[in-house]
């Protein structure tokens, strides 16, 4: 054992002498690290109809976690069925440029310089004068980076037709049954995103189409691409009816009935948040926090959008009004305008797992509010009788569009009458067309923008005579 000891030390040195005498040996330059992008990972998806709008966020950093990123564009590809190669091999980048559908591409601004950065000049150079300003530059429409963008799809027969199959899927399949490899490859049913927890009936495996997000550098480098988001193509949810629109002073409120075939919620979820609320306000119909026990199917919901009024030409923004959907048939949109055509229809939503699913948009409705509100009345009104007139005072009137007052007089026996020809903006008014002596009533009203203009009701009256 002992003698074998100075052998095995004569190898080790033997193995490290090429080591120690390369030690100062210059080598050649090493090429400079170049980053590629890091790989997006919020991307999500929603289904409006037919239509899969692509959502996801644009990278700011690379994949060694150097900022800004090296990015120049986002490449969207998919595919119907699992994009993946034979014995379920994930697909390289390269096989996802030529084998799936290019969706849509996003170009990307470049990220500004760092503050303060000086351009480089040469040693002992003199400044120059300050040269002419030169005209702003036109501005990019081009998303930057940390900016949330959308790639949309429409579904056609096609798409949802044809899926996907590796060009190499047919070779593996003839060596397998050469070999005698009878594995069973048929997919096992997966409850995953369907909202069912119940053992029976096992869902039908649905087919879904699969959205990758890939982000490239400068130079055209490929970053590592997103988890494939699928989007199942079941049936859209059935669309709801036409809403009823009414409104008051303030709001619009919309209603409307459950499309027949719609999965609601057995019980209404109530957030703690909800139940604190409804305790606050003593509601003694309150529903208590709760998780239902079973599910069976996906519940669905609701979302509100304004849609163009007929001759329009400028749409209203396309998101929907409420972000988060709603459970119940009705609907507050305190965006008041009045004189002004609003048109809203509905969509029926439903969630399975990262992807929302929407029914075709509704009929709309559309609704012209005429302002038939007055101002509030008049308060606290104090009449100081004096040489050469009557001064009144009142408290102020809160209303959005409140215009003015006018000022009502009379004497005993008789109607009050306007003594202001416009309506004042002031909380406070002179009489000096008083006679003396005489025992006048006053009071004010208060009128708002509408034409013709709502007039509040009278405020209290009071009686005073100038001196």
């Amino acid at each position: 054992m002992h003698c074998a000891r100075p052998l095995l030390l004569s190898v080790l040195l033997a193995s490290m002498l090429p080591i120690t005498t390369a030690c100062g040996k210059k080598g050649p330059p090493l090429a400079p690290h170049r980053p590629s992008p890091a790989a997006i990972s919020d991307v999500t998806a929603s289904r409006l109809g037919e239509t899969v709008q692509v959502q996801f966020t644009v990278p700011t950093g690379n994949g060694d976690g150097s900022t800004p990123a090296d990015l120049a564009y986002v490449d969207v590809y998919a595919a119907t069925g699992k994009p993946e190669g034979p014995l379920a091999r994930a697909l390289t980048v390269r096989e996802m440029e030529g084998l799936l559908t290019h969706v849509g591409r996003v170009e990307v601004q470049p990220p500004p310089p760092p503050e303060g950065e000086v351009q480089p000049g040469k040693a002992g150079e003199q400044a120059q004068p300050a040269a002419a300003p030169t005209p702003a530059a036109p501005v990019d429409p081009r998303p930057a980076q940390g900016d949330v963008v959308r790639v949309e799809e429409t579904l056609t027969d096609t798409l949802r037709t044809t899926i996907f199959e590796h060009p190499d899927a047919a070779k593996v399949a003839k060596i397998r049954a050469a070999v005698g490899d009878d594995v069973d490859d048929a997919p096992v049913p997966s409850t995953e995103g369907t909202g069912r927890i119940l053992l029976w009936p096992q869902p039908e495996t649905q087919v879904a189409r699969h959205y990758i997000v890939i982000p490239y550098s400068t130079r055209g480098t490929a970053g590592p691409p997103s988890t494939p988001l699928a989007v199942p193509l079941v049936p859209a949810p059935p669309a709801p009816p036409a809403p009823a629109v009414t409104h008051d002073a303030t709001s619009f409120t919309l209603t409307w009935t459950t499309p027949p075939g719609a999965q609601m919620p057995i019980q209404p979820t109530v957030t703690d948040a909800a139940y604190k609320a409804a305790m606050a306000a003593k509601q003694e119909d309150a529903l208590l926090p709760a998780r239902p026990l079973v599910l069976y199917g996906t519940p669905q919901s609701y979302r509100v959008y304004e849609v163009p009024a007929p001759g329009v030409t400028s749409p209203p923004p396309g998101g929907p009004i409420n972000t988060t959907p709603i459970e119940t048939t009705t609907f507050n949109d305190p965006r008041m305008t009045f004189g002004v055509a609003r048109c809203y229809a509905l969509r029926t939503v439903e969630k399975r797992g990262a992807v929302t699913i929407e029914s075709p948009l509704s009929p709309s409705t559309c609704v012209t509010a005429v302002d038939t509100y007055p101002p509030p009345a008049p308060t606290g009104l104090v009449a100081v009788g004096s040489g050469g007139g009557v001064s009144l005072i009142w408290e102020p009137v809160t209303a959005p569009d409140l215009l003015g007052y006018l000022v009502l007089r009379g004497v005993e026996g008789e109607a009050l009458k306007p003594i202001t020809e416009t309506p004042v903006t002031e909380a406070t008014y002179r009489d000096t067309s008083a006679q003396a002596g005489v025992m006048y009533i006053y009071a004010v009203v208060a009128v708002d923008k509408s034409t013709p203009a709502n007039a509040s009701p009278e405020s209290n009256r009071v009686r005073e005579s100038a001196r």
